[in-house]
This record gives structure tokens, C-alpha cells and sequence, in this order.
């Protein structure tokens, strides 16, 4: 998972621009400038090229992230093998639970949140499609990472682990013990590890014994509890993976 070093500055940039835009909203050019600590010439020129190629537009004198990148996210987003399958279940699944049914998937040592919904009780939470967390500190994370190849593991912790609050397993030996009972029992828990006040019960999607993803149920900490905490969703999450996991199995065999 080490990044290579040979890489084109120029490249870095553009893509370093088109984070600001996403992330801090429209921008005129002195602002970009200023904000990255670039000359304002500069600034000009890679909004110029990118304005070309349609990844940012113009809107009232400021620079907008386009739509071409819509684009090449759908486009992205298909080729993951577990995406056209997950949606209609996640959909049952929030439905009937009322609380927040999301899918992740592993690219590079993180998990990213490919697809998710609310039910009429859950929590809104600040997760938008394409976002990236870390492996250790979430329910679907953890049932990802639990069924990794054991170097793939390894890095990742050797990459860091990042304490998000007072309860994320920090500790390589824990974080190894905790990953031993996931696969034992099938499913992975979330207690607080990664938002306070949140819990959540996650079952990796595992077709032909490699991980696909993770499914997970997610809401208040004051409603996960007792048996439907520790019984009832993980039966939900793991029988809707099972099914999940057929899925992909038959439609990759052409049965």
C-alpha cells in the first residue's frame, strides 16, 4: 500500500485544486491563489485546463467542481462488483430496521462508503458517497480487514492506527484479538469506536472466500442495545450478506 515517489507534480496539483473546490465550495481564481499559496497566474492556468476538459465550471464569477466528474464516478462505482446487487437490499434493510443501512469496500488500505440509506428513524450522518475512513475504527471497516490476507492486515496497521475516540482499538495486539472474533462469529461490532454516540453491526460480503465489502447497520448507541444489539441485527446484516454473496457467486458463474 506504500505510495510510489516517482509521481508528476503538475498531476498532484490539478488534483490538489480540485479537492479545495470539493471541499471548501466555489472559488474565484485570487481566492484559490490565496488559499493554496500559489501564484495567482498559476492558479489561472490549471483552472483554464481543467474549465476546458469540463471537471470545474464557471458559476458567477467563482470556479465550481464540474459535472465530467460524475461521470467518471458512476463509471467508477459499477465496476465494483458488489454495487448493482447491494442497493435493493440496503433498501430492506433500512426499512425495516429504521435505522442507516451502508455499504464499504476496501480500496488502498481504507474503506470507502460506496452506497447508503436512511430509514425513517436513523441518524443523519455526514457520509456522502466516495467518502474514505479508516479500516480499524469502523463496524464494516473491521469485517473487511478481518478477512484481508494476513500482509494486507499488516500493513494496515503499520500504516497507523488512529484513536477517533475514547473507544477505536488503538492497540495492534487488541485490534488482532478483535479481528480473531469477528471471524469466528461472522459479523463485526462498532461501539463508539468511530463516532461518539453511534454503534453499529457490519457483516463482510465474502463470495468464493475473498471480501467484496462489508454491509452494516448504524444508529444511536441508546437503541442498540440488548438483544437487538447483540441478536437481531447481526442476524439481519449476515443473512442479508449471505444472500448477497449468492448473488455474486451466480451472476459471475453465468448460472
Amino acid at each position: 500500500m506504500s505510495k510510489p515517489r516517482n509521481v508528476l507534480k503538475s498531476a498532484g496539483k490539478v488534483f490538489k485544486i480540485a479537492e479545495h473546490l470539493k471541499t471548501e465550495g466555489g472559488k474565484t481564481v485570487t481566492e484559490l491563489a490565496n488559499d493554496l499559496d500559489i501564484p495567482k497566474s498559476t492558479a489561472q492556468v490549471y483552472l483554464n485546463t481543467l474549465y476546458e476538459h469540463n471537471f470545474v465550471n464557471k458559476d458567477d464569477g467563482q470556479y465550481v467542481i464540474g459535472l465530467r466528474f460524475l461521470e467518471y464516478g458512476v463509471f467508477a462505482l459499477h465496476n465494483v462488483p458488489v454495487y448493482p446487487e447491494v442497493r435493493t437490499k440496503l433498501e430492506e434493510l433500512a426499512e425495516s430496521t429504521g435505522e442507516l443501512a451502508g455499504c464499504f469496500v476496501e480500496e488502498d488500505g481504507d474503506a470507502v462508503y460506496i452506497y447508503g440509506v436512511e430509514g425513517e428513524r436513523s441518524i443523519r450522518q455526514d457520509l456522502s458517497i466516495g467518502d474514505r475512513t479508516e479500516l480499524h475504527c469502523t463496524a464494516s471497516g473491521k469485517a473487511i480487514l478481518a478477512h484481508l490476507p494476513e500482509e494486507r492486515v499488516q500493513e494496515v496497521i503499520a500504516a497507523g492506527l488512529e484513536k477517533r475516540t475514547s473507544k477505536t482499538i488503538a492497540d495492534r495486539s487488541e485490534l488482532l484479538e478483535e479481528l480473531a472474533r469477528i471471524r469466528e462469529r461472522g459479523y463485526a461490532y462498532s461501539d463508539e469506536e468511530s463516532v461518539e454516540g453511534m454503534r453499529a453491526v457490519a457483516a463482510p460480503i465474502t463470495p468464493d472466500d475473498r471480501v467484496e465489502g462489508a454491509i452494516n447497520l448504524a444508529g444511536p448507541a441508546n437503541r442498540f442495545v440488548g438483544e437487538r444489539y447483540e441478536q437481531t441485527i447481526p442476524e439481519l446484516v449476515t443473512g442479508a450478506a449471505n444472500e448477497l454473496e449468492l448473488r455474486l457467486t451466480y451472476s459471475q458463474s453465468g448460472i
